[in-house]
């Protein structure tokens, strides 16, 4: 990995470009593999960043979580103690030592981490730069009768249509599906057209080689700020510790992907365990009532 970022950097685009590849190879697969991986379709992110994704995608494998992404975090909350974790809680401020909540009163702490996104993380901690973001759009639809292209991700290379990405996700994991349907998920990069479910669907039809007509759309989620922005110059290592007892961690710190999201919250985690000390409980929050906060 030293290696990759010790490379200049420059932008994805100018990096395929300036490395020599065979037009064939750049437009037909990299391109659209990396604007997919990026969510970046004029692939303005940083050389270094696009490096990294082709590198875990080739050391890895493309995969879903069982019954969807919320899946994780709850896996991870069940391994803690009873109480641990508390949802639907609105917090307006933290400190070093203490989180303060709209309707629940005061929380104690030895150490906050704000894991967020970088919109919220800024707004609770004033100073922090809010990136751009790359904005995503994803339309699913069922059918009774699955295309014939498996678990496969479909890329599309000729740009002939709004979707860069789409899969039978139900052939991965078929709890996404109703019962006795097929689930397919369909990602448009960037700002979505007028009548984005109709462009949606006549473009699926090419891409499958199917009739869509008669499809069902289950949804169309947009998301203005899916994805920070990467370009270069980007520092790939946001500082995760802002002060002693006080630290930040999200894909905004990193790389603008799950992975550097990940790796942040490992970051943040190592920096908060080596202030408290390996010997210390992380669990030890008590809420305060309200009025002895003041």
């Amino acid at each position: 990995m030293e290696r990759l970022l010790a490379r200049p950097e420059t932008t994805a685009a100018e990096a395929l470009v300036a490395r020599g590849l065979p037009a064939r190879t750049i437009d037909g697969f990299l391109r659209p593999l990396l604007s997919a991986l990026l969510c970046d379709p004029e692939l303005t992110t940083s050389s270094r960043c696009a490096d990294l994704a082709l590198r875990a995608f080739a050391r890895g494998r493309l995969c879903l979580p069982e019954g969807g992404a919320e899946a994780l975090p709850r896996q991870l909350a069940r391994a803690l103690p009873p109480g641990t974790v508390h949802t639907g809680v609105r917090v307006t401020s933290v400190s070093t030592t203490s989180v303060t909540t709209a309707e629940h009163g005061v929380f104690r702490c030895g150490a906050v981490l704000v894991a967020t996104g970088a919109r919220a993380a800024a707004e609770l901690l004033p100073g922090l730069r809010v990136p751009d973001f790359h904005p995503v759009t994803v339309v699913h639809h069922t059918t009774d009768e699955a295309p014939a292209t498996g678990a496969s991700l479909l890329l599309d290379a000729d740009r002939g249509g709004p979707v860069a990405h789409t899969a039978v996700v139900s052939r991965v994991d078929p709890s996404r599906a109703p019962a006795g349907r097929t689930l397919v998920s369909s990602t448009v990069l960037g700002p979505p057209g007028p009548d984005v479910d109709t462009a949606v669907r006549m473009h699926l039809g090419r891409l499958y080689g199917v009739p869509t007509e008669r499809w069902e759309t289950l949804g169309v989620r947009h998301t203005a700020e899916a994805v920070p922005a990467m370009r270069p110059p980007h520092d790939l290592r946001r500082a995760v510790r802002l002060l002693a007892g006080l630290y930040v961690c999200g894909d905004h710190r990193d790389s603008g992907s799950v992975q550097g999201a990940l790796h942040s919250g490992r970051r943040a985690a190592a920096a908060i365990l080596a202030d408290l000390g390996v010997d210390r409980s992380l669990h030890s929050a008590e809420p305060v009532p309200t009025a002895r906060a003041a």
